[in-house]
């Protein structure tokens, strides 16, 4: 069963029952993950240039992948010992990459989580610049203190 170039979910549905299925499993397994860290590291590229937005626009295509990959996934985990007696080899490479894998998944929540916790420590910086007293600093003679003037809010977009 190969997948059709028109097709976005390869047919690994069907049970493991030959070498061959064995080998297509792992191949879109394969493919799934390469799919997938090619977005994430471009999300990664984006964010470490602060390119937030460029970066939010990946998020469709990133949970579709991250959906497929899933998919195969818990597939190949049900046939793991069929995958294993057919294709040995490929099952090998497939648990090598898999660890591979993790490891850039976890740069890419690294990057995403520092990413949003300076932007909110801005945002809490701005909140208390905009919320602190609006009093002259100096004192003296010319100096006479002004009534405060009122406290303007802002708003903005957590999604990121």
């Amino acid at each position: 069963m190969m997948r059709s170039a028109q097709t976005a979910r390869p047919a690994v549905e069907a049970r493991v029952t030959s070498a061959q299925t064995a080998k297509a499993v792992v191949e879109d397994l394969h493919r799934a993950m390469d799919d997938l860290l090619v977005l994430l590291e471009e999300e990664t590229r984006l964010v470490k240039a602060g390119k937030l937005k460029e970066a939010s626009e990946l998020s469709h295509q990133k949970e579709e992948r991250a959906a497929e990959y899933t998919r195969l996934m818990l597939a190949a985990r049900d046939e793991v010992e069929t995958l294993q007696a057919y294709d040995p080899v490929g099952t090998e490479s497939l648990r090598r990459r898999h660890e591979l894998f993790r490891a850039e998944v976890q740069i890419n929540l690294a990057v995403l989580a520092t990413a949003r916790d300076v932007a909110e420590e801005m945002l809490r910086s701005v909140a208390n610049e905009v919320g602190a007293s609006r009093q002259p600093a100096t004192y003296g003679h010319p100096a006479r203190p002004q009534a405060e003037a009122p406290v303007r809010g802002f708003a903005f977009d957590r999604n990121l």
